[in-house]
């Protein structure tokens, strides 16, 4: 008993070490998922960083043009004013030299009258003359005052000719960089919401797969025992070659032939014992069967009543060989009692194995309800209805057959 506790114990401690183990498989698996998630999120966030970098610069580009077209046309502008303030600047020379020309000329011929009358022919000459000189001047200047206007306006006109095509090539421009601008924009939407969605769809199934056949202990016996059924169903003649390998590797040594031998011998032992159960099942039924006709016809041969005085080494044969499919301490006291007086006790011996199936009948967990759940894929018929409904309320990993310890994938209701 003491070595069964040792041994229990020891596989406690290994089942806890297992599960330390898987929970730092866990927390490593977790970390190096949620750092790659983070790798692929700044990946996928990187084309619409740089895209929008490159936007941003096309827009300080064509900002500075705007800016610098801007700046040429104010500084033609400002000479073309200052030009025409240079020229009415000198139109007013120009009109001050003539009004100082005619307040000359009416001196001059205010002077006359004073003067004397010798010079008066001179003085008038005089006069004409510098009336004349003034208004030649004075044309000249008019000449010169108009050719300027007429300069000054042609420049303009000029100007404006040249001026007005390049606003509108550059409003023009302005229109095609937006277009452009625009069309990238919708380009790049419509382009990176597939590739989006598929790289979005990838991540998913990775970390589902990860969640389901790496994470879970489960899923990844799953995906172990899905690769040798494959790699067995694809060669099967490498699956033949192992087996010899093992089965040699066994025979090599004597203590694991003996066992498998034992086992062998074990196994043909238990199937003569279920057909011996089963031909003591029958035996018995048309016993009764006999023993109920036997009362009614005189005629036929009455068996004795199992009182352990008649037919008692048959029917204890039989339950020898039945008995040991039950417990192993149970055949222990019925022979250690069927052995002190000497004589079998058959009647006893059928009354424990009824109260043995009735308690093969109770659930394994509660002890006290019937057996109604077969737990599947392994088909042990071992819980009642409450303790099933108990265990699937458990962690996953803790759902497993109380006497197999396979996971439990799925439950039905049976009927005894």
């Amino acid at each position: 008993m003491g070595l069964v506790n040792f041994v229990i114990s020891t596989f406690g401690k290994c089942l806890d070490a297992v599960c330390l183990l898987l929970d730092l498989n866990f927390v490593v698996v977790h970390t190096v998922v949620r750092t790659l998630l983070a790798v692929i999120s700044f990946i996928n966030n990187l084309p619409t960083l740089l895209l929008t970098s490159v936007l941003e610069l096309g827009n300080f580009i064509l900002f500075c043009g705007v800016s610098m077209a801007e700046a040429t046309s104010d500084l033609a502008h400002s000479t073309v004013a200052m030009l025409g303030s240079l020229v009415l600047a000198l139109e007013g020379l120009l009109e001050s030299l003539k009004m100082m020309g005619y307040l000359s000329m009416h001196v001059l011929l205010r002077g006359k009258e004073h003067l004397c009358r010798g010079l008066l022919s001179v003085l008038e000459g005089c006069g004409i003359a510098v009336s004349l000189v003034v208004y030649f001047a004075n044309t000249v200047v008019n000449f010169a005052l108009i050719a300027t206007q007429n300069i000054y306006l042609a420049v303009l006109s000029v100007w404006q000719t040249v001026s007005s095509p390049l606003q509108k090539v550059l409003e023009l421009a302005l229109t095609s960089f937006t277009f452009l601008y625009s069309s990238l924009v919708g380009t790049s939407a419509f382009l990176w919401s597939p590739c989006k969605l598929v790289l979005d769809f990838l991540v998913s199934l990775v970390h589902m797969f990860i969640s389901i056949f790496i994470l879970n202990i489960y899923g990844l016996l799953l995906t172990v025992a899905i690769a040798l059924t494959t790699t067995a169903y694809l060669n099967p003649g490498l699956t033949r070659q192992a087996a010899a390998r093992i089965m040699g590797y066994i025979n090599s040594f004597p203590v694991l032939r003996r066992l498998y031998l034992a086992l062998g011998l074990w196994r043909q032992l238990s199937w003569h014992s279920s057909q011996l159960g089963l031909t003591l099942r029958a035996q018995l039924h048309r016993d009764n069967n006999n023993r109920v006709r036997g009362d009614g016809d005189p005629g036929e041969e009455r068996r004795d009543p199992p009182d352990g005085r008649a037919g008692d080494g048959a029917d204890q044969e039989l339950l020898d060989l039945v008995l040991p499919s039950s417990s192993t301490d149970r055949p222990l006291k019925k022979q250690s009692a069927s052995g002190k007086d000497g004589k079998p006790l058959p009647a006893e011996n059928l009354l424990t194995l009824l109260k043995e199936q009735e308690d093969r009948k109770k659930c394994v967990i509660c002890q006290d309800c019937i057996k109604t759940v077969v737990l599947l894929p392994c088909r042990h018929l071992c819980l009642c209805r409450d303790c099933t409904n108990i265990l699937l309320r458990q962690p996953i990993y803790q759902q497993n057959c109380p006497l197999c310890r396979h996971m439990i994938l799925n439950t039905m209701d049976v009927y005894l």
